[in-house]
Parts: C-alpha cells; structure tokens; sequence
C-alpha cells in the first residue's frame, strides 16, 4: 500500500494505492464452482408465462403501439383519410406525449383503442387500408 496525494485543481486529495503490480489482479479460482439448484422454473417453463407481442399480419395496414402507455387522446375516425406522417393517436408513456402518426397515406379502417386504455408494446391501435 502506497499514501499519495493528489492534486486536482486547487484541491488535494490524500489517498492509499494498493499497487496490484506484484500481485495478479484478478485472483483464478483453483477449481470450478459447482452451480447451485434453484427454485426457478425451467426456461421452458418461462418461455410460456411470457407475453408474446401481438404482431399484425404482414401487409395488413395495423399501425402498432411502439411502447407501453396510455392513450390520451384519438385524433382520427373510421372513414377519414391521412397522409403518410399525420397524428392518429396521442400515446403517453413515462410521462411523455407521443404522437403515433400515419406510416403511409390510406383510409382509416378501424380505431381499436379507446382514449384512457392502456396498451402494451405492439398492440394493434388502428387499422388502414
């Protein structure tokens, strides 16, 4: 162990140093360590408790809610035409609004959230065609 003192703009610091030169740094157990049972359930078993996100079928117009919250407000109707980067849907997560807005330009097919849902991420909230 070394004491040094240093100097870091008009402050000193007085510190010990093990100076890990002499020594190897990172000890190397002698032998493995045997992993220990756990109570958790296999991985087989998570797999199934896990929630999948419901993905849209490939082509199908479903704008999808890109992270968990909360909607606060719906901007557009069954029937009302967008352009491609319009706001559709007011989505609040972490304390923030986010406004999720038209991928392509279509017509309005379905509105599947209500202003106060919660959604979870990749939750279909309105369909296009």
């Amino acid at each position: 162990m070394k004491r040094l003192r240093i100097t870091v703009g008009n402050k000193s610091y007085d510190v010990t140093v093990e100076d890990l030169s002499e020594t190897e740094a990172y000890p190397v157990p002698t032998r493995p360590v045997p992993a220990q049972p756990s109570d958790a359930a296999p991985p087989a078993a998570i797999a199934r408790q896990t929630p999948t996100k419901a993905q849209p079928p490939a082509g199908s117009g479903a704008v999808t809610s890109p992270m968990a919250g909360a909607i606060r407000s719906i901007l557009v109707k069954p029937g009302d035409a967008v352009e491609r980067g319009q706001g559709m849907v007011i989505l609040e997560a972490m304390k923030m609004e986010n406004q999720i807005t038209a991928p392509v330009a279509g017509t309005v097919k379905s509105v599947d959230v209500a202003e106060g849902d919660s959604v979870a991420e990749g939750q279909t909230l309105v369909v296009l065609e």
